[in-house]
């Protein structure tokens, strides 16, 4: 199916709002014959449930209610009187890509177009900017009615007049299933109660509010409150707190005059009709509105601009002194940092909650990175509130809803204004300032200027509105890491209940294109459904945030690269230090630079521990003066990235921006004329510089000690040409970053009687372009050598790891630097395989590609270069489809084991590649494209259109 852009098309119904009354409108309107849209700005479809995990179920008559309630019972997930909220999200998502019903998350309408007393097309903003959504009929199924207060004048959204959120604690033999009462709450209004779950071995803290003035977050406050009444209560004692409501459900008073509205907008509005206290009565609501549609009038086909007018949209206008974008791993910890040193600062969140994805992302656990500075002083935080949901040895990390809490707490105590459920959707530039941002809020479009900016949105979304330089994936197929779609996970470990992290590789995404996030989102979703679900294995919660491991890299003044890493860099400018490793999540090395695939294909470098300095210019955009980055976008190569993109790191450079930034609102300059000296001294006064002396690993690994930046380079000249005689190991990227010295040593070296000391010599030679490398790789793809390897069969052969490929296959690889027209018979030989596997196909187009670009080809060897590539598209590779984190070495290799809850294996075709592949060796040699290629410039694969469009575009 060709792939089409919602913005593209005339559907006949869009829908605001992916709740009950939403998700039953699209499924009615789609069974009427209807094309349908279903907008909404959260990434989650059934939020009362998946993310409010309402108990208010409710009841109704309706046919298409009845068959939802079945759907859950049939998988033992729920019944009449108990929705499961992570299975109803499961479930529901499987419903929409069933149905192919359209659907679109992280998008906020803003402005709307009436013609002729009807509704034609919504602005939406989304991270890219602003697009345009069309439609002959529109239903408002939103909470407060987001979209009727774009067409109704004068129209207020009512307050709610109760609130509530659950709490859910697992037990390993859970109590009675009576209601307890818990009493009032020292919060005036607010009660709890312990009530039953349908989990047998589950109870819930059920706490309702009186409906307040106020954003969510600011009630969760209130959890503290309800935690420490349950835990005096004694009702918990052995239990853990699994995880609870990330937004409240709301009930509301019905509203005594309905606004006007355009003749073709259907209200299935919570807030408007007052009466849908149940989840039941939103269903019932929704449905109303799509039977409703048929005596409503209908827009026109006249397909209007896809920009609407600047005038169309009216923000409010705000100012203050530094705005963060994002309040998540960095972004709060920027926030936090620069309100304490006085200045007033506005941070602008997407999702309900602070913290990103330690405490949203399903993902609390540290993964190395160094210790110290405020992330120290949240942390101990975390471990004193640990107690009210459990004894720490249940939770393997930190709790996320206890660092939720503790994040935003210090945040409202520094005194840092948050938007949540607000998106950034354009900045204008005043010469190298950033001057004003445009932020789409559940309130209305906000004109934000500042003095100070930061930029915590992950992908750089800031930086590049003001249009900063930067790239975008693999500069060989525009690749970019596996993202995850992680979950809650609850069972028993040593006789008590336990929760961990589940984090797999869920598929891959570009994170700038909203389109994209909502597929990237779905699917992750749907890998967790299951025939059946029980009172063990489920799970508890669907992650509200995608594990999104890279985005942009920003360009900045200083960018970190692996050798910074490998050679444990000290800067004049130093700010912090990072240690982790080559921890990226792909098996293709030949897609990966250089530097990379010898890295880990050739020194078997991968679990290496790597640490470095980092300077502050790595903050900094080039050409914008008022601009931090705080987040994973900041300025490293994609090598560096790997190592330097974890909670740790993330959470260091959030202090480093919000102190820096804070700073520069003092002193009334701009991000390069920040005094070092005095930001050193308040990182210094933090911690954040300081060594590590006595690490604590229990909510995950540090580098600590073990490897302090600044350490003096591993090994001497002498060890690393001791190495290349007789193991593999770093000492190889030494020698190639040391040519002057190496070179007359190494190049001998290739004509050694040993195969291990001659093939390591040969790729060295390789990495410095070295023609004398070329005939000892050809000899090794003659004779497909596997190379030596240590003793281990665990983890020490191609076989049993999937970063390890054999000699012959890294040989074509390393090819690309040093290969002649000579190689060319040597590749059409082993491209006559059919059964050559797909990393050895895709590297020798690559390879290929390069000697196309390096030399003028004869008009025989551009016949042999056609001969090859066809040869290699002819049969199938045997591993090109399979799981994530297949081995490369292997002709099949069964997917990675579910992990978790997740119960789907994630399979990848990853035939794309080769298709790719061949066609830039066929553009570089001035080759006719293969037909194939052009099918999957409709891939629904976004990274995979790009490549492709790129590619052709070329041609």
């Amino acid at each position: 199916m060709a792939f089409e852009s919602v913005y593209s098309q005339i559907f006949d119904v869009v829908i605001f709002g992916a709740g009950y009354a939403g998700f039953a409108a699209a499924g009615e309107a789609q069974q009427q014959g209807k094309t349908v849209l279903l907008v909404d700005r959260r990434p989650a479809v059934l939020a009362e449930s998946a993310w409010a995990f309402s108990m208010a179920v409710g009841q109704s008559a309706a046919p298409p209610w009845r068959a939802w309630l079945d759907a859950l019972a049939q998988r033992s997930a729920g019944n009449a009187d108990y929705i499961d909220g992570a299975i109803a999200e499961v479930l529901a998502n499987q419903f929409l890509l069933d149905r192919r019903i359209r659907t679109l998350y992280y998008a906020t309408p803003v402005a709307a177009h009436v013609d002729d007393h009807a509704l034609a097309a919504v602005a939406v903003a989304v991270k890219e900017g602003v697009r345009v959504v069309r439609g002959r009929q529109f239903i408002d199924a939103s909470e407060t009615g987001q979209l009727v207060a774009l067409v109704a004048p004068g129209y207020m959204p009512a307050a709610p007049v109760r609130r509530s959120f659950q709490l859910f604690y697992r037990y390993l033999q859970a109590p009675d299933r009576a209601a307890v009462e818990l009493g009032k709450l020292d919060i005036p209004g607010a009660t709890a109660r312990l009530v039953p779950s349908y989990w047998p071995n589950e109870r819930v803290l059920s706490v309702d509010l009186p409906g307040t003035p106020g954003a969510f977050p600011r009630h969760r406050q209130a959890w503290v409150a309800a935690l420490t009444a349950a835990k005096q209560s004694g009702l918990v004692d052995g239990a853990l707190m699994t995880h609870g409501s990330v937004i409240t459900y709301d009930t509301y008073a019905p509203t005594s005059s309905p606004p006007h509205v355009p003749t073709n907008l259907g209200m299935a509005v919570a807030a408007i009709s007052g009466s849908a206290t149940t989840l039941a009565q939103r269903f019932d609501l929704g449905l109303a509105a799509a039977k409703s549609l048929d005596g409503l009038s209908k827009s026109g086909d006249r397909m209007l601009p896809l920009d609407f007018p600047d005038a169309a949209i009216k923000p409010r206008q705000v100012n203050t002194d530094v705005v963060v974008a994002g309040a998540g791993t960095g972004g709060a910890f920027a926030a936090i940092a620069a309100a304490r040193q006085g200045a007033a600062v506005m941070t602008i969140e997407p999702l309900p909650f602070v913290g990103g994805i330690g405490a949203g992302g399903g993902i609390h656990w540290y993964y190395f990175g160094f210790r110290g500075g405020l992330q120290e002083e949240a942390d101990q935080r975390v471990r004193e509130l640990t107690p009210l949901f459990g004894a720490s040895q249940q939770i393997r990390g930190f709790h996320p809803d206890a660092k939720k809490l503790v994040i935003e707490q210090m945040m409202i105590d520094a005194g840092a204004e948050l938007l949540t459920g607000s998106t950034l959707y354009g900045v204008v530039r005043d010469g190298a300032k950033v001057g004003r941002a445009h932020v789409a809020t559940p309130q209305g479009p906000l004109a934000i200027t500042a003095e100070s900016w930061i930029d915590a949105t992950g992908d750089g979304d800031l930086a590049a509105h003001a249009g900063a330089t930067h790239f975008l994936g693999r500069s060989s197929d525009c690749q970019l890491h596996a993202y995850s779609q992680s979950s809650g996970r609850a069972g028993v470990q040593k006789n008590e209940p336990n929760m961990w992290v589940v984090n797999y590789d869920a598929g891959f995404v570009d994170p700038t294109d909203t389109q994209d996030l909502t597929r990237a989102r779905m699917v992750g979703v749907s890998h967790y459904v299951q025939e059946q679900y029980d009172a063990i294995e489920r799970p508890t919660y669907i992650a509200p945030a995608l594990g999104l491991r890279q985005g942009r890299h920003i360009e900045t003044d200083y960018v970190l690269t692996l050798y910074d890493l490998v050679s444990r860099a000290t800067f004049p400018d130093a700010v912090g230090r990072t240690g982790a490793h080559y921890d990226n999540h792909a098996i293709d090395y030949e897609f990966e630079s250089d530097e990379g695939m010898f890295w880990v294909w050739v020194c078997r470098q991968w679990r290496s521990p790597l640490a470095c300095q980092f300077p502050y210019r790595m903050l900094l955009p080039v050409g914008l003066s008022n601009l931090w980055i705080a987040c994973r976008a900041a300025g490293v190569s994609a090598d560096a990235h790997h190592s330097m993109r974890m909670q740790r790191d993330i959470q260091r450079l959030g202090e480093i921006a919000g102190l820096a930034a804070a700073l520069a609102c003092s002193e009334k300059t701009d991000a390069r004329g920040v005094p070092y000296p005095k930001l050193r001294a308040l990182l210094e006064a933090t911690g954040a510089l300081a060594p590590d002396t006595a690490p604590d690993d229990s909510f995950g690994p540090s580098q600590g000690p073990k490897l302090n930046a600044g350490d003096a380079l591993p090994g001497d000249f002498a060890q690393w040409v001791a190495d290349l005689k007789s193991t593999t190991n770093a000492s190889l990227y030494h020698l190639v970053k040391h040519r002057k010295d190496a070179q007359p040593v190494v190049l001998p070296l290739i004509q050694d009687a040993d195969a291990g000391t001659s093939w390591r010599a040969a790729a060295v030679a390789a990495m410095w372009d070295e023609p004398a490398a070329e005939p000892r790789l050809l000899a090794a793809i003659r004779q497909r050598e596997e190379g030596q390897w240590p003793d281990e069969p665990k983890e020490g052969r191609p076989e049993h790891n999937n970063r390890l490929v054999p000699w012959w296959i890294v040989s074509i690889a390393l090819l690309r630097r040093c290969g002649t027209a000579a190689m060319l018979p040597v590749l059409a030989q082993t491209a006559a395989d059919p059964q050559l596997l797909h990393n050895a196909r895709t590297a020798t187009a690559l390879t290929l590609t390069s000697l196309a670009q390096r030399v003028k080809l004869t008009a025989e060897q551009k016949d042999l270069v056609a001969t090859i590539l066809a040869r290699l598209l002819a049969t199938p590779a045997p591993n090109a489809v399979g799981g994530m984190q297949r081995k490369a070495s292997l002709a099949s290799s069964p997917p990675a084991a579910p992990t978790g809850n997740q119960r789907q294996p994630v399979v990848e075709d990853f035939t794309w590649q080769l298709h790719l592949a061949v066609a830039q060796a066929q553009n570089a040699a001035h080759l006719p494209v293969h037909d194939d290629a052009a099918k999957f410039l409709n891939d629904p694969r976004a990274t995979v259109r790009k490549a492709f469009t790129r590619e052709l575009q070329n041609f």
